[in-house]
């Protein structure tokens, strides 16, 4: 069996002295590499830090101390990461997401050391140490004030925008409704009432439906623009036409045909319902008359048309009848 031979101090010196210098041969080589590393990050055109959890900046380059607003790096590392964030609850949550998937890019605002706020845009990593916690976090810091700016112009052209359209379309709806409503009495004109009332008849076809259609005139309307004027005779047109609306539903169609003509269409009542409405007409208008605000009273003739769906007329047919009917009741009421 070989026994082991000791080795003599010489020849551990010389291992040694080997050691020694490969040591020294790394030492150079990793001082090689940490200035390289440190000249590149010198001049890197973006921000780059080293941070820990606690909020200590370890290490920073001009680029960032120029973003935000410091003479060198020294005076920034000299602050605490949290007092650059204009919401402090932005880096706690950034530090959340990012401990959970190590690298978790996000974007905040920063204060400036001359209190000028701006976008950054945070491309960080968390670094590991061997007991699995965090050591340090390292990262790139881009501003982005100028793109964020431009999408906040863009969004508010974009709400400026609809806010445009909505305010045309109101506008639409405004020119719609002056073109179908009569100004003086609030009602459906002659074309938004045969509008109204076209549409209701459509969806009644085929259906065994029966409509009323109700004529009405004012009685001596011209006799009242001759004798107190026009103005007066407005009045009367405004006034009976409130008085109107008061005596119909809700659900019945209403409109001016022009002049001393009104008319409304009665949906979903029986005859005695219709006659029951325009007694109630009758009654708001005597009521209206015993206040005396007007030196002459407000009264009217009235004619109705029956309206069956399943033997459909025109409009013009049913106006037609209805107006026959308000003529003969006016020519009895006169005889009277």
């Amino acid at each position: 069996m070989n026994e082991s031979k000791d080795i003599g101090q010489p020849e551990k010196d010389f291992i040694i002295q080997g050691l020694v210098k490969k040591l020294s041969d790394i030492e150079i080589k990793l001082r090689e590499i940490e200035k390289k590393y440190h000249d590149f990050l010198k001049h890197l055109p973006v921000g780059v830090y080293h941070s820990t959890p606690d909020g200590k900046l370890l290490e920073v380059n001009k680029s960032l101390a120029n973003l935000l607003g410091f003479k060198n790096e020294d005076e920034l590392k000299s602050l605490d990461v949290n007092d650059l964030y204009v919401e402090k609850k932005d880096r706690d949550r950034h530090l959340k997401k990012l401990n959970k998937s190590l690298t978790y890019f996000n974007e905040f605002k920063l204060k400036r050391k001359d209190g000028q706020i701006i976008w950054g845009r945070d491309y960080p990593r968390a670094v590991i140490g061997l007991d699995g916690r965090v050591q340090y976090y390292t990262g790139i810091l881009v501003d982005v004030t100028a793109q964020k700016k431009a999408e906040e112009q863009l969004e508010n052209a974009l709400k400026n925008l609809e806010l445009a359209d909505q305010e045309k379309q109101k506008i639409i709806k405004s020119l719609e409704n002056f073109s179908l409503l009569d100004e003086l009495s609030g009602l459906y004109n002659r074309r938004g009432f045969i509008a109204s009332v076209q549409a209701q008849l459509l969806l009644a076809e085929g259906k065994n439906l029966r409509f009323y259609f109700v004529f009405i005139d004012i009685d001596d309307l011209k006799k009242i623009n001759d004798s107190w004027g026009h103005k007066k005779g407005d009045e009367a047109i405004f006034s009976f036409a409130k008085i109107l609306k008061a005596s119909m539903r809700k659900s019945d169609i209403k409109g001016r045909l022009g002049g001393d003509e009104f008319a409304v269409l009665v949906q979903k009542a029986p005859k005695s319902g219709v006659n029951t409405l325009i007694s109630r007409l009758h009654k708001n208008l005597k009521e209206f008359n015993s206040k005396k605000e007007f030196l002459f009273e407000l009264s009217a003739s009235i004619g109705v048309a029956e309206y069956n769906s399943k033997k459909p007329c025109s409009i013009d047919e049913l106006m037609s009848r209805a107006d026959r009917l308000m003529y003969i009741n006016k020519e009895r009421r006169c005889k009277e």
